[in-house]
């Protein structure tokens, strides 16, 4: 049967209303092009004939078209962000404009500045960008740009860029932007030009005053006015062209954490000042460029649907507004001479260090591309663990990385951190390693036991709750208290046991893998004697009330993706878990044309408590959790039905909402427009959907596979 065949049969709304590139890109790229329009020039890309939908382009530095959505300035919700592993960044909006700002430790909130950096100015003409007809493609971390100014004969082609190499962590936190700017002369005369160059500089009445803002170029002079401008003056030849670079470099190298705690950012250790950043960038631009475009042509160049390599590109975004990573700078620190990397939940949506169960879905880029870092992060769960085994929820919030939270989401917590011990191993393969975070990863499992509350083998929920409350429900689904026993925490906690058997086995530690074979044993019998309906693994089940809820959680199988991820044995029964996935179509993929409902009841209607706010988190759409359950669809042979959830929650961000560089953590379910959370880490998951779609593990994708293809172009592109 073909896909939408497959789909109707299964009452599967089609997916109507949004533009799409159906077939793969490598496909796409033989399709011709049509017209460019009317004034553009090729540089840094050729502007399809329409704006803002998909299509392919001819864009500099890549050998075939690329799929890009290009969008009309304008229409764009927020731009890509200019910055790199914990550099900061600043925000290139589609209006021209330079938008949020945390280039000086601003990182909750972010600075606004929404103001020109670019004013051309001919006579008495002065020109801003963000005046300009803007066509807009971002592909992370580079931003490209072409405008048609209004007043004077001139367009430009701009491409900007931070140095985000996947596979180098040290150049990926060089705290510098670098930009190439094309101005085109349309008139039959010469035209002098001043351009005037404003960039956002630091707050005043910081306690250290060790900040400072370095533009350096081609023909670019410190203005003998205002702080953070710089001018440009040049004179283009009638129908004539001239190309400029600069390097917008920022230095920021101290700050408090919100537990006011010192710390220094890690780029200190390699830069003295800004004017080293900038000279480092210039010097280096087209080597650096050519390593950045290199990793983006493998994805590219790879058989995965056109939609899901923007969204591969694009998510990558979130390192640059989340992360922070500060260097091992005393004596007493605790962390290595490697730093510590952390990445918030949300620095502009949800500000906590590392929460847990969002890195759960979103370490993944981390732990692929950059696994030294994702060590540094993992140790700090290892520092913090408590003396019965429990693994935090956080390391602290705001911003403080002192701070750890324990009894929140702690039916998760040490199970999840468990399995991400064993993901690293299968990553760099590193006994010594494994064997540093066993006796942890030990540790925390056999915490959890003790949240099992009447001996039946499971992990219970544990709202803290009072009744009529909605929060803390004290799981992922925070706000949509579950009681006794759930598919979703349950079912960690089945993988986890699978997860802590094997590390068992590497560890040579025999007593362990009989006590957790028998343990997952007796919880896979319970779970399916009070889970199991007949079609479907319900929602909650407490025997102790005799209370239950029938809901369709989308992602009841949580327990079948984090196993397969690893690239171990189902726990759960072969034959329910395709009969679940049917129910899960029918209901849950049946209810939205956005992705899957949350929460849906046995006769197809989304679920709502009418508790406020928890009617939110049933009746509408989890973005990372979304995707957990498209990815188990493509790992049980259902790839049309996995591939078309996955699609439909990239379409809705990037598309309708116009958002790919601020995807948001929660979508309404009958719109698919954002509903909460800015920015959100957990939205990383889409980094996983390449692994189920092509029926591997961690450590394939990591040694054969796509990211290692990835590392080795951007290496490959040194020279």
């Amino acid at each position: 049967m073909k896909r939408r065949e497959v789909l109707a049969a299964l009452g599967v709304p089609a997916l109507t209303g949004l533009n799409s590139l159906k077939a793969s890109a490598r496909n796409e790229r033989t399709n011709t092009r049509g017209p460019r329009q009317e004034g553009f020039r090729s540089w840094p890309f050729v502007v399809p004939a329409a704006l803002n939908q998909w299509t392919t382009v001819d864009a500099d530095g890549f050998r075939a078209p690329v799929p890009a959505f290009v969008f009309e300035g304008r229409d764009l919700s927020e731009g890509v962000p200019l910055g790199g592993l914990g550099t900061g960044y600043f925000t290139f909006e589609g209006s021209g404009k330079i938008g949020f700002c945390s280039l000086f430790n601003d990182w909750v909130p972010p600075q606004k500045a929404f103001t020109d950096w670019l004013h051309i100015q001919n006579g008495t003409k002065d020109v801003p960008l963000s005046a300009a007809r803007v066509s807009y493609w971002g592909h992370y971390p580079v931003a490209d740009m072409q405008a048609i100014f209004p007043e004077i004969p001139v367009e430009a082609g701009i491409r900007a860029f931070a140095p985000y190499i996947v596979g180098d962590a040290a150049v990926s936190n060089t705290p510098v932007a670098l930009f190439e700017l094309e101005l085109r002369n349309n008139s039959s005369e010469q035209l002098p030009l001043r351009l005037l160059l404003r960039f956002p500089v630091a707050p005043h009445g910081r306690e250290f005053p060790d900040y400072a803002l370095d533009v350096r170029g081609d023909g670019v002079n410190q203005h003998s006015g205002e702080e953070g401008s710089f001018v440009i003056e040049t004179a283009l030849k009638a129908n004539g062209s001239r190309r400029f670079r600069f390097a917008v470099a920022w230095y920021a190298p101290s700050w408090r954490d919100s537990g006011s705690e010192l710390r220094y950012n890690r780029y200190s250790q390699r830069f003295r000042n800004a004017s080293e950043v900038a000279e480092f960038g210039l010097r280096n631009h087209d080597v650096l460029l050519r390593r950045v475009l290199a990793w983006q042509g493998e994805i590219y160049n790879s058989d995965l649907p056109a939609w899901l390599q923007d969204a591969l590109i694009q998510a990558l975004y979130s390192h640059a507004k989340n992360s922070v990573w500060i260097a091992h700078w005393r004596h007493d620190n605790w962390w290595g001479e490697n730093g510590w990397f952390t990445h918030s939940e949300s620095h502009t949506g949800c500000p906590i260090v590392e929460t847990m169960v969002c890195r759960m879905h979103g370490h993944f880029p981390l732990l692929f591309f950059f696994p030294e870092l994702e060590e540094t992060t993992l140790d700090g769960f290892r520092r913090y663990q408590i003396s019965n085994g429990e693994i935090p929820f956080c390391f602290g919030m705001p911003t403080s990385m002192r701070d750890p939270r324990f009894e929140c989401q702690h039916p998760l917590n040490s199970g999840q951190f468990t399995q991400m011990v064993y993901r690293l191993y299968l990553r760099t393969g590193d006994r010594q390693q494994l064997m540093y975070f066993y006796d942890s990863a030990k540790r925390a499992i056999r915490y959890q036991y003790t949240l099992d509350d009447d001996r039946c083998g499971l992990v219970h929920d544990q709202p803290h709750v009072r009744p009529g409350e909605a929060w803390p429900a004290n799981q992922f689904y925070d706000c949509w208290p579950w009681h006794g026993v759930s598919s979703y925490v349950a079912g960690t906690w089945l993988a986890t046991l699978s997860a802590g058997k094997k590390l068992a086995e590497l560890a040579g530690d025999r007593p362990f893998v009989v006590e957790c074979s028998e343990r997952l044993q007796k919880a896979q019998a319970s779970f399916e004697a009070r889970l199991w309906n007949g079609a479907y693994y319900r929602l909650w089940n407490d025997v102790q009330t005799g209370r239950l809820s029938e809901v369709s959680l989308a992602n009841q199988l949580m327990a079948e993706w984090c196993v397969h991820v690893l690239g171990l044995e189902s726990v759960l029964p072969e034959e329910r878990v395709n009969k679940a996935l049917d129910s899960i179509a029918r209901l849950n993929l049946n209810a939205t044309f956005y992705g899957l409902i949350n929460g849906v009841t046995p006769d197809g209607k989304p679920f709502d408590t009418g508790v406020h706010p928890s009617g939110d988190f049933g009746k509408n759409i989890f973005v990372g959790e979304n995707l957990c359950s498209a990815m188990t669809f493509l790992y049980f042979g259902r790839r049309d039905i996995g591939m078309e959830v996955a699609h439909r929650l990239y379409q809705a961000i990037a598309v309708k909402a116009r958002s790919p560089w601020n995807q948001r953590c929660l979508l309404y379910g009958d719109t698919g427009m954002p509903l909460w959370g800015d920015d959100y880490y957990s939205n990383l998951a889409i980094w996983v959907v390449p692994l189920a779609y092509e029926g591997v593990s961690v450590r394939e994708f990591t040694q054969t596979g796509l990211a290692k293809k990835m590392i080795a172009a951007a290496n490959g592109a040194r020279a």
